[in-house]
């Protein structure tokens, strides 16, 4: 053992043999260290507030028969060639199958290009092709956008590690 800084020990008083009691101060660090776990302590505490603040708006809103729809969006690359080179051996959809497990629906797909320098074939060129202007593209992917309707059993609570309670917490500055 030994002592530790902000202990309170009891001993003898050297000069009047009295029992006395000393508490051992903190170091900087110590403090320093404590202010850093407190502020975090806040900080934790306020996100928390501004999640459940949320959480009660939208109840109050369903509570009122006014419709709630969370969006998000997922990226997928499609199985796409650009320059003879493969993008993605296959477009899976797994992962759209979970989430409309989930209640998640599809309501768009934005598609991503790759712009791909065209050439265009000259006979009369003394090197066999000439840049001839103009770009194409390819289809590397597609941004899905997803919507899901929410219902008041789903808002009501005061949970952050539930469906509704994560996707506010992730998204908590669209909600201001």
């Amino acid at each position: 053992g030994g002592i530790k800084s902000g202990e309170t020990i009891t001993l003898d008083c050297p000069h009047c043999q009295k029992e006395t009691s000393a508490t051992i101060p903190l170091t900087e660090f110590e403090i320093r260290q404590n202010q850093i776990e407190a502020e975090k302590n806040l900080q934790e505490q306020a996100f928390k507030e501004r999640v459940l603040g949320v959480r009660r708006f939208l109840q109050k809103r369903l509570e009122n028969g006014k419709s709630v729809y969370f969006y998000d969006s997922i990226y997928l690359r499609v199985d796409s060639v650009v320059d003879e080179k493969e993008l993605a051996d296959e477009f899976k959809l797994a992962i759209l199958r979970h989430r409309g497990l989930h209640g998640w629906e599809v309501v768009q797909a934005v598609p991503k290009t790759i712009g791909v320098g065209l050439k265009n074939m000259n006979s009369s060129s003394l090197f066999g092709e000439e840049w001839g202007g103009g770009i194409g593209g390819n289809v590397a992917g597609v941004h899905i956008i997803l919507k899901k309707q929410i219902s008041l059993d789903e808002v009501v609570g005061e949970s952050l590690d539930d469906d509704v309670g994560r996707y506010i917490a992730t998204h908590l500055d669209d909600f201001v």
